[in-house]
């Protein structure tokens, strides 16, 4: 027995022990493709809409061979937005088809719009994306097919957005997304549109999904049962993410500069006789010509647009001159006459809006490397070389540049140069981060860059991914006419970068060539630019101009085909490992089931003269019973933490009002008397049309006339079709009031006014107004109540119109004053302090005082963690709005 304990433990030991083993080796697997899967996340399929001729546009269907027949109820998700900048957009995104009937989700370009519709019959399911969602990110649509109560109901983004009534002819389905050949439900009316993530549930179990991760191909399987998709002039994502597209290539006479107009995302491209502009907004004929007049661009001259003045400007250095072109006569002011080589080739340059001046730093020249910092004032046209400080920036040129989003902080990275500035003293290329400090005009080495690619320097400017901390650059070695751009990748806070995307073909001679990246953020590209200039001995002076884009964010193709790769073999691991898992099951339950038998024998065989030996099981050792913790949750520094009594952290539900109200606090809202959501029928127009009279109506006592309402609203129209469009308009919200209950919209003498019930009707923006006005002195009843309203959130949280801003500067400065007044007159409760620092933050999240508050009540309460926790987040905040350091410390704020 003895032996088959110790055959027991051993074989325990050694099974545990490979369980071990193989159970980190099976979680680092999937860890790793988790990794992997979160880091793809640009990928889907892209419709031609009616932007292409009609046997061009797109068509994706799902059991066009052989319908997918299923039972009980049915879902379909799919993720969708809209292409940004298309003229039309009204079309038919999906068409389910159900026997001999139909069943569409359309989008109604006129009201702005989504309908479900069946045959020649409109249900009455329509609802209203967010605009800025719509074409910005992803939107989760979902479609229940009910078979059992014979149902049709639909959601966006989880929110329901109706149902209907329908009368279904058999349990099989065809999904035909964009235009479709089929005999009788023919269509090529789509809008340029977006999907991915296709999701068939059936009774709540996945039942097919195609996430639309290919690359190429016309037919495409679902990752859960292998059902095909055909796909048909299909434009898949992902590759736009990987490869670089050459956009054009020309030639223009004389020595070409460029420019990037980021506010019209539009590459400006000048010669002596005219201006290519590229519009990166425009999927068709994106590139235009205008003829414009210069007689002469030096070489050695670069161009910058400043979207500040909306001026494209070219400028030489070394005469220290600076032409302006005019649009609008499409004219330059100046030339500039023929001299000598520049002596600041590949300089750096950018235009701060902290002074509205041109900034130049670093360049090459004449066996010289410069470090100076050289500034035109674009409003005096005074230009100096400034006086820096910090640490020593040594002399460079073909460095990166690029600005943050604040403007006050510049980036440079790499370069080529020495020490002394002097060509002949031990040049060498540079592989560190600087960051240059316009206010105080100060350098701060950040650190050095680990050169593994082998040697490189960078094209003129980088792009700042300010959310993301990282910046975006071009680089490729110098010693090489045949040379590559690559696209590089970095940390703006490690020494860290990979290259991504591919490579592209780049003539490098310094004298001749550059090289240049900007970025369309509405576009959703980058946009790389090289000029090759013509020998300067030939009489007539070219340069040849290539212009390519990718996809943002950019993807590593050869990271893709080796992270898709070893799919099989993975699944060969798991199979390893679950049946090295179930033989060790088994052993152990043999050796276990033999050693029971054994213990459970209550006697051996003995001699009448001796007792019988009964086997007793060792004592068995005592358990420690661990006291059960409550989940660690994340802790959001700006939100009121759980107290410390508290076992479990119960997440705030909303409580939907028990009578009809508008919410402006948060994010705006509609309720009906029961407690129905109406936001969704607020079209973008209804919605500013109701915030317009609403808001008038509370803040001053009299509302706003039809003329204000023409002059924010319909502007630029004429008398008539303004107010036909102002009468549709009012009677269309005066029906959604009607829905809402208790409330109206009302013309009081030439004043349009929002009316309400009182006591039957609740809006949070007036019991603000009354607070505020009513109380001079803020007590604890005050603050309470005024906490009631504003602990919903911001003031119309993402929610934008210019007439709007000076609104909701007065209601942020009206809670901070009353705030803070109460803070420093009672602060005794902890708890309750943090409560109003929290509301604070949702108004200004870099209110110093606010953070000091939280940080010692927290400190009160010994809640360390959650104290430093808030301090991070506050300083991670304050370096990506400002970009510079906090200047407090921990110790300071709680001390303060």
């Amino acid at each position: 027995m003895r032996l088959g304990i110790v055959q027991y433990n051993l074989i325990s030991f050694f099974c545990l022990s490979m369980y071990r083993s193989f159970l980190t080796i099976f979680l680092l697997l999937i860890f790793s493709t988790i990794g992997q899967a979160q880091s793809y996340l640009s990928y889907g399929l892209a419709f031609n809409g009616h932007e292409a001729v009609a046997e061009k546009r797109t068509s994706f269907e799902i059991g066009s061979g052989r319908p997918i027949c299923l039972s009980g109820v049915v879902r379909l998700e799919f993720d969708l937005n809209f292409v940004s900048y298309n003229h039309i957009y009204f079309g038919y995104i999906l068409r389910i088809i159900n026997e001999n009937q139909n069943i569409d989700l359309i989008y109604d370009q006129r009201a702005s719009l989504f309908r479900i519709i069946s045959g020649q019959k409109f249900f009455n399911i329509s609802f209203a994306a967010d605009a800025y969602r719509l074409y910005n990110d992803w939107n989760k649509l979902a479609i229940t097919l009910d078979l059992n109560k014979q149902l049709i109901s639909l959601s966006l983004n989880d929110r329901q957005a109706g149902s209907t009534a329908f009368n279904f002819k058999g349990n099989c389905f065809r999904f035909l997304y964009g235009a479709n050949d089929d005999e009788r439900f023919h269509t090529r009316d789509i809008p340029p549109m977006r999907i991915k993530d296709i999701r068939i549930f059936n009774n709540d179990r996945l039942h097919n999904h195609w996430p639309l991760e290919e690359v190429s191909d016309t037919l495409c399987y679902d990752i859960s049962a292998r059902e095909p998709a055909r796909v048909k002039n299909g434009v898949w994502l992902k590759p736009g993410h990987q490869y670089w597209k050459m956009a054009g290539a020309f030639q223009l006479n004389g020595n070409a500069v460029t420019g990037f107009d980021s506010r019209n995302e539009q590459l400006l491209i000048a010669g002596i006789d005219s201006i290519i502009t590229y519009d990166l907004r425009q999927n068709q004929h994106p590139r235009t010509a205008k003829s414009a007049k210069q007689e002469n661009i030096l070489i050695g001259c670069q161009g910058i647009y400043d979207t500040l003045t909306n001026r494209f400007y070219n400028f030489y250095i070394d005469h220290r001159k600076l032409a302006t072109y005019d649009p609008s006569s499409s004219q330059w002011n100046k030339t500039f006459p023929d001299t000598i080589l520049t002596e600041y080739w590949h300089a750096n340059k950018f235009v701060s809006p902290l002074d509205t001046s041109l900034y130049i730093i670093g360049g090459y020249g004449q066996l010289k490397y410069k470090n100076q910092v050289q500034r035109y004032q674009l409003r005096t046209g005074n230009w100096d070389t400034l006086s820096v400080s910090g640490h020593f920036f040594p002399p460079r040129y073909l460095a990166g540049l690029g600005l943050n989003a604040t403007g006050d902080t510049a980036f440079i990275v790499g370069g080529y140069g020495s020490i002394t500035g002097d060509q002949m003293l031990d040049p060498g290329g540079y592989y560190d981060l600087f960051s240059f400090d316009i206010r105080s005009g100060t350098f701060t080495k950040r650190f050095n860059l680990d050169s593994v690619y082998g040697r490189f320097t960078f094209a003129n400017s980088l792009v700042i991914d300010a959310k993301r901390r990282q910046y975006y650059g071009l680089v490729f070695p110098k010693d090489s006419f045949n040379s590559k751009l690559q696209l590089i990748q970095g940390s703006l806070d490690k020494p860290v970068y990979k290259l991504t995307g591919t490579p592209i073909p780049y003539s490098f001679y310094d004298v001749q060539s550059f090289a240049d990246l900007y970025y369309a953020p509405g576009a959703g590209k980058l946009v790389a630019v090289t000029l090759l200039y013509a020998d300067q001995e030939l009489h007539q002076r070219e340069t040849s101009v290539k212009v390519y884009t990718i996809d943002f964010p950019p993807l590593d193709p050869v990271i893709e085909t080796a992270a898709a790769a070893p799919q099989k073999g993975f699944h060969k691991w798991l199979l390893f490992i679950g049946l090295f898992l179930l033989t060790c099951i088994l052993v152990l339950w043999r050796y276990s089931r033999k050693r029971n038998k054994q213990l459970v024998t209550p006697m051996q065989t003995s001699s009448p003269d001796t007792a019988p030996v009964i086997a007793v099981p060792e004592e068995a050792p005592e358990t420690d019973f661990i006291e059960a913790q409550p989940l660690a949750v994340e802790d959001d520094p700006n939100l009121p933490p759980a107290s410390v009594e508290d076992p479990v952290v119960v997440p705030l539900q909303p409580v939907l009002p028990a009578r009809s109200s508008i919410r402006l606090f948060g994010p705006f809202q509609a309720f009906s008397e029961d407690g129905t959501e109406l936001t969704g029928l607020f079209t973008p127009l209804m919605k500013e049309l109701l915030l317009l009279i609403l808001i008038y109506t509370v803040r001053t006592g009299q509302g706003i006339t039809s003329d204000e309402l023409t002059e924010i609203l319909w502007n630029g129209k004429s008398a008539k079709d303004a107010k036909n469009n102002r009468s549709v308009n009012l009677a269309k919200l005066k029906s959604i009031l009607e829905k809402i209950g208790n409330c109206m919209i009302n013309k009081k003498s030439v004043y349009w006014q929002f009316q309400f019930n009182e006591g039957q009707f609740s809006l949070d923006y007036e019991q603000f107004v009354h607070l505020t006005k009513a109380h001079s002195f803020v007590d604890r009843p005050v603050m309470t109540a005024l906490l009631k309203v504003i602990e919903s959130g911001a003031f119309l949280a993402k929610t934008e119109y210019d007439w709007l801003d000076d609104v909701k500067a007065e209601v942020s400065n009206v809670v901070i004053d009353m705030s803070l007044a109460y803070l420093k007159q009672e602060s005794e409760d902890p708890e309750f302090v943090i409560r109003v620092a929290n509301a604070i933050f949702f108004f200004d999240r870099l209110n110093e005082e606010a953070l000091e508050f939280k940080c010692k009540s927290l400190v009160l309460l010994r809640r360390y963690s959650l104290a430093n926790n808030t301090y991070e987040k506050f300083v991670k905040d304050y370096r990506d709005i400002y970009g510079e350091e906090f200047y407090k410390s921990f110790n300071d704020v709680i001390k303060a």
